[in-house]
């Protein structure tokens, strides 16, 4: 016998999420084709000869995209707190503002928060639920440890970081990961051609970087411009936050987060 769950606003709100990323997989490419994220600039030394190639951020406050993936996060995780509320009508608990979808990536702090497995804390966030307890232990992201996973791969976790960030701290940031290198054409002699640098570790798509130098002998060079486009992978992140490092979801990843939180919605629909 199932417990005959009301997950029906839970559905809701994953159907609002797909809508939402529709629009994100439909307009980003577009944007992307028609409003490069970058621009190119020269810097040439004309006593060297040296001349730095930068990658100047050409979209800074365009918040569009962003808000549109606060907007798809925000309903994903509506959708998981739904279930609990189910859960804890099913139980015949009292519902609480501290009752929520658990989402842990360590197994201690999951025991701390929320309560020994079959036995949750009364005043945690599963308090007085009897129902669903172990299920919802079982996909926790700590379990990717296990298959020597990073748990930060896990889409609950994409859901748990972006939605803490953009509740409390900040609006997600877009992210446009260039890749490979950018052809540069100029007139003069080219003596000297480093490789392209790599991106430091704080790397912000907000900031200017040098991406790629060369010296001219002797040193006088004109016309210099860059040709072709780069590649860019785009995506989101939130900034450092206490113990947790920046993290990032790659926009080909974000419809697997949909489709997990989908999967679990429909999987407790059959308890």
């Amino acid at each position: 016998m199932t417990l005959n769950l009301d997950l029906a606003s839970a559905k809701a709100k994953v159907a609002r999420a797909s809508e939402l990323l529709d629009v994100l997989e439909r307009d980003l490419p577009i944007h992307l084709s028609q409003n490069g994220p970058y621009a190119v600039r020269f810097s040439l030394d004309q006593n060297t000869g040296w001349c730095e190639v930068w990658l100047v951020p050409s979209n800074r406050g365009d918040y569009r995209f962003s808000l549109l993936f606060g907007d798809f996060i925000h309903n994903l995780r509506c959708a998981l707190d739904y279930i609990v509320t189910a859960l804890v009508i099913a139980s015949g608990a009292q519902l609480t503002t501290k009752h929520q979808f658990p989402i842990y990536r360590q197994e201690a702090t999951y025991i701390k928060d929320v309560g020994p497995f079959g036995s949750p804390n009364p005043k945690g966030l599963l308090g007085n639920v009897t129902h669903g307890v172990g299920l919802i232990e079982s996909w926790q992201p700590y379990k990717l440890q296990q298959q020597g996973v990073d748990p930060r791969d896990d889409p609950l976790w994409h859901v748990h970081r972006f939605a803490n960030a953009d509740k409390h701290r900040e609006i997600a940031a877009f992210l446009p990961v260039p890749v490979g290198a950018i052809d540069v054409a100029y007139n003069g002699i080219k003596v000297k051609d480093d490789p392209v640098l790599t991106f430091p570790p704080n790397w912000s798509p907000d900031q200017e970087y040098v991406i790629h130098r060369m010296r001219f002998d002797p040193p006088d060079a004109y016309n210099l411009r860059a040709t072709g486009r780069l590649t860019i992978n785009a995506g989101f992140s939130t900034a450092p936050f206490g113990a947790e490092p920046l993290h990032a979801v790659a926009i080909n990843k974000i419809r697997a987060t949909c489709d997990h939180v989908a999967m679990l919605v429909n999987l407790f629909e059959t308890i």
